[in-house]
């Protein structure tokens, strides 16, 4: 049995005749009546009926060729899909994204990117503080958003475009700040937990980052759980403000002001991948359309 056969099956019950078949086809009707009896003679059924002016399916047959017809839809979706592929399209492309970066950003340019390369599998990999730079860096993803310092960028042989200003602001909920009433000072919040999200990465070499020397700590390993640990009063720290924007409107966190320690901060968020490398049709075409967003994430 060959695709081939089952093609020449479904013109014929299609066009209702071997001569329709074989103009359809391209093939002389011997070829056609040779094929279909070949079919037969692998399946061990009869599949038509030809005891009538017009071919028809047997009940077997019917049920074959409803299957064959699957069978053919999945055959053309690998020819389009190896034909992808041939003509030098990604089979995948992995992005690293820090989860500090707002997704709904990227949803239209996601949706942009599977209607016009729908056989490309998008990997989209969230990553916290240096992770998305690791992955870059390492060859793990073609490209990454990452905040971070240009300073910092800079020992790295990378390519980068800012793309994004946004906030981050240090909150605790109104259960944990009653605790303090007469609060001035991060000291004073040394044996409170400070709740911190964990470097996905290598590049901070165990560094913990705008943490006090004794300050008591509670990991996570994403801002859902650090914001839900917030809420709850449990301790605090600095989240994304547009996770926290209506959480601060309704009361149900506050930001902490501090003689010592800025409040909110700003930090900018930027596109990158290695320098030198040459990206697929499908990874340049992300790296183009996300280093035209110039984003700013301000609170209202």
């Amino acid at each position: 049995m060959t695709l081939e056969q089952l093609k020449m099956l479904k013109a014929v019950i299609q066009e209702g005749s071997i001569q329709g078949a074989s103009n359809r086809l391209f093939k002389t009707q011997p070829a056609i009546s040779k094929g279909l009896q070949q079919l037969e003679s692998a399946l061990g059924i009869s599949l038509l009926d030809r005891s009538g002016y017009k071919l028809k399916l047997t009940q077997q047959g019917e049920l074959i060729y409803q299957k064959a017809l699957l069978v053919l839809d999945q055959g053309d979706q690998l020819s389009q899909m190896a034909n992808h592929f041939k003509t030098g399209y990604e089979a995948k492309v992995v992005i690293a994204v820090d989860a500090m970066f707002d997704l709904e950003r990227l949803a239209p340019i996601f949706d942009s990117i599977q209607k016009a390369f729908p056989l490309t599998q998008i990997i989209l990999k969230q990553e916290f503080i240096t992770g998305g730079i690791d992955a870059v860096v390492n060859e793990r993803a073609e490209l990454a958003i990452s905040a971070s310092e240009a300073s910092f960028l800079e020992g790295f042989k990378l390519v980068t475009k800012h793309i994004c200003t946004q906030s981050i602001i240090n909150v605790a909920a109104p259960k944990m700040l009653a605790r303090h009433p007469q609060l001035t000072d991060s000291s004073q919040l040394r044996d409170e937990y400070q709740i911190v999200v964990q470097d996905s990465g290598s590049l901070t070499k165990n560094v913990e980052l705008d943490v006090q020397k004794g300050q008591r700590k509670w990991y996570v390993n994403d801002f859902y759980s650090k914001r839900t640990l917030c809420l709850s009063g449990i301790g605090w720290g600095r989240l994304p403000y547009f996770m926290v924007k209506d959480d601060i409107k309704n009361g149900k966190l506050v930001p902490i002001e501090l003689a010592d320690t800025k409040t909110q901060i700003e930090v900018r968020s930027y596109v990158m991948k290695v320098k030198g490398q040459v990206l697929g049709p499908v990874a340049n075409e992300l790296w183009h359309l996300i280093s035209k967003l110039e984003i700013s994430l301000e609170t209202d």
